[in-house]
């Protein structure tokens, strides 16, 4: 078979579409696997420590990306662990294209701000994707660079040619990953451990049944991460009876002589496999990370070493006598997470199943969320004093926030970007009011002038021309309150005129730069009775009410709960957990969230009848929720004088969302396992609110001259009517 590289270089040359992507280099194999006996088979598994890891832009929570004329360049920052060196890594780029403009186009790729691939195309229509290896040296930042330029160049008989393409296109799938192993013995420590965590980290809990204290532990620890920017979920350690997914698990043929091992190679062929016994939990126990039980966190209560000492004591059961010792070391090693005893509100890094894993105690979840926002240097320590700091101040710089000040090269259009939660700004009564961003730009050979629109949450804020000396220039951006959510983005838009002088110049880029002294104004505002209201009282903390029943059906329900309380804005290192039993109505204090427990004194706004939800008092249904699987409503209402939330479901199961979602300006919500469904506004259907909103006073802002006018003014005034009566006197005196 020719090469296929070879067969692509000649489609090129003759117009043709590039040929099908290559797919990524393909991963060593498991050492096991070459092993000759069961013991060898062991010795290797235990030394393995190889981790495999692949993120793709859909991890990242990118959709397509489509460049074309004006935005013909973007870069793409992929997340790896920072100072650790990769192997194998590749970067594949699933893309398609489309050349409805003609001209010279060209598709450049670099990493890390080196050129990795250039090549023209010809064709009308095609295939774009390609795989590229990447430079397994440690980076610092912990992010690999990738940027894609897709440019076309017209022949022109002069300069003031129109030279745009607008239908050159060339389209960058979701699907586009990078893929990579690192040495876990190079991540020790908890800033690494976190740093290399997955965008779908796995949380692992003993089983469906947890106690108080461990169903604690995890959801404040799905929270943490879902304001770290990454998605949890929830595995539980397998029990027998349970089906488990063997796809694409190989077992090692040396293995295959133990019937525990057996059974599930004869499974791996269907996929799935029910484990019939104890010897085959500590089967798919002992395939570590290539098996389908895998650890990125693990909730370590005191009950999940047993669990896990009881499966693999009756695999060692069926091991034949010359692979004793080699499975007890293996043992020894793959258990460190669970072999030493972890002690009061401990935090750790372990080696868990051949890979690096945060074990979390059971009683430290508070602490280590508020760890994992603050990250330490240090291996295992204690984190009793663990907490996000507090600070009554009415300015908060954006660099504070994790923002980092930049300079970005713009021809027609950049944007800068920063993201934070609301817990980290609003309390004591203050909520964020006002953005106040400062910038600078270099001037240019166009006489129109850049613009830059700064917005919260894709809502446009403020928006001004800059003059573009190269000085500091303030944008004043008010906050209105609906516009805020648990979780809020600033981005920082600059637009250019990409036209030269009269047509003398080609168009080249100006650097624009966003400052460090941009920083959030704080004011102190009521929370309106709707659910950003509700985000900003949770912000300092609050309660999370569950029955016991979800403590019983963890897999299942500690999604829902991670989502909710992420989606909120609910404190998971300040927030108060309560397990509830069949104690009757229950009274919080303070701000609440409480999922399907029920409420003394609450007034519902909403009702739900034969699969319909109705206003309080009325006929007519607000929406058909029927055919809604796993469905439910989560609701803002009052306690007394207590503002909090109420979750119901609604459907014969609850729903199980895969990721947070945006909240604003409701107040009863309708949530699916898909997200959410329906936001409705039962108090001001109308938006009287948002429309009555006043904007912020702003302190120094662009006219702030006026006001410096009339005081002078003012004082001119003052000194003339004290010349005035001064003359008057000094003539009286005199007659």
């Amino acid at each position: 078979m020719p090469d296929r590289r070879l067969a692509a270089a000649c489609a090129l040359l003759v117009g043709a579409s590039w040929a099908q992507p290559q797919p990524p280099a393909p991963l060593p194999p498991l050492a096991a696997a070459q092993a000759v006996s069961v013991g060898d088979a062991f010795r290797k598994l235990s030394g393995d420590t190889s981790v495999a890891r692949s993120v793709s832009l859909a991890d990242l929570g990118l959709p397509p990306i489509v460049l074309g004329y004006p935005d013909a360049a973007r870069e793409i920052q992929l997340p790896v662990p920072p100072n650790v060196p990769l192997t194998n890594a590749t970067l594949q780029m699933d893309a398609s294209f489309v050349r409805a403009d003609g001209g010279r186009t060209t598709l450049i790729l670099s990493l890390d701000g080196f050129p990795a691939s250039a090549r023209p195309v010809a064709a009308e229509r095609g295939d774009g994707s390609l795989t590229l290896a990447v430079d397994g040296t440690a980076r610092p930042t912990g992010i690999v660079r990738f940027n894609v330029d897709w440019r076309t160049a017209i022949t022109r008989e002069n300069t003031c040619t129109d030279t745009r393409t607008p239908g050159n296109l060339l389209r960058i799938e979701p699907t586009t990953r990078l893929s990579y192993r690192f040495d876990a013995a190079t991540v020790q420590d908890l800033p690494a451990a976190w740093a290399a965590l997955p965008a779908t980290p796995v949380i692992l809990v003993t089983s469906s049944r947890l106690s108080a204290q461990a169903f604690d532990a995890a959801w404040r620890v799905g929270v943490a991460l879902e304001r770290a920017g990454k998605h949890p979920r929830i595995r539980t350690v397998p029990a027998v009876g349970d089906v488990v997914d063997l796809t694409n698990v190989t077992i090692p043929p040396a293995l295959k002589r133990v019937p525990a091992f057996s059974a599930l190679a004869e499974a791996s062929a269907t996929g799935k496999r029910k484990l019939r016994d104890l010897a085959e939990v500590g089967a798919v126990i002992a395939l570590g990370n290539a098996g389908p039980l895998q650890a990125d966190i693990v909730i370590g209560d005191r009950s999940i070493a047993g669990v896990l000492a009881q499966a693999l004591d009756a695999l060692k059961a069926q091991l034949p006598p010359e692979g004793i010792e080699a499975f007890n070391e293996w043992r020894e090693r793959a258990l460190d997470g669970w072999s030493r005893q972890l002690a009061s509100g401990q935090v750790r890094v372990a080696n868990v199943l051949g890979r690096p894993a945060i074990v979390v105690a059971q009683d430290a979840g508070p602490d280590a969320a508020a760890l994992f926002t603050q990250p330490t240097g240090t291996a295992p320590i204690n984190v009793a004093a663990a907490d996000d700091p507090r600070s009554d101040v009415s300015s908060v710089s954006l660099k504070y926030l994790g923002a980092k000040p930049a300079t970005l090269e713009v021809l027609s259009r950049a944007d800068w970007t920063a993201g934070f939660p609301i817990g980290a700004l609003a309390g004591d009564g203050r909520l964020p009011s006002t953005l106040v961003i400062d910038v600078a730009a270099a001037p240019g050979a166009a006489r129109s002038a850049p613009v830059a629109s700064v917005f919260l949450n894709d809502v446009l804020l403020s928006a001004r021309e800059l003059d573009a000396s190269g000085r500091r220039e303030r944008l004043i951006a008010p906050i209105p309150r609906h516009v805020l959510s648990a979780q809020n983005t600033i981005r920082v838009s600059f637009v250019r005129q990409p036209a030269s002088d009269r047509c003398r110049e080609s168009p080249e880029p100006y650097p624009v730069s966003v400052l460090a002294s941009s920083h959030v104004l704080l004011d102190k505002v009521e929370p309106g009775p709707d659910f950003s209201g509700l985000i900003a009282r949770f912000a300092r903390g609050g309660s999370l009410l569950v029955p016991v029943a979800y403590l019983q059906d963890a897999h299942n329900t500690l999604p829902r709960v991670i989502a909710l309380a992420a989606s909120t804005g609910l404190s998971p290192a300040r927030a108060r957990f309560d397990a509830v039993g069949d104690t009757g109505p229950q009274q919080p204090k303070g701000p609440f969230l409480a999922l399907d427990v029920a409420l003394q004194g609450v007034d519902s706004e909403v009702r739900v009848e034969a699969g319909r939800l109705y206003a309080q008092g009325s006929d007519r249904p607000l929406l058909d929720v029927g055919g809604l699987q796993r469905a439910g409503v989560i609701e803002v209402v009052k306690q007394g004088g207590v503002a909090g939330a109420v979750y119901r479901t609604i459907a014969r199961d609850g729903p199980v969302p895969e990721r947070p979602f945006q909240l604003s300006q409701g107040n009863v919500a309708v949530i699916s396992s898909t997200g959410l469904r329906a936001e409705i506004n039962t108090w001001d259907p109308t938006g009287q609110a948002m429309v009555g909103e006043r904007r912020a006073t702003i302190p120094g802002g662009r006219h702030m001259w006026v006001v410096w006018a009339l005081v002078l003014a003012f004082l001119a005034g003052v000194a003339a009517f004290g010349w005035y009566v001064w003359r008057r006197r000094v003539q009286a005196a005199g007659s």
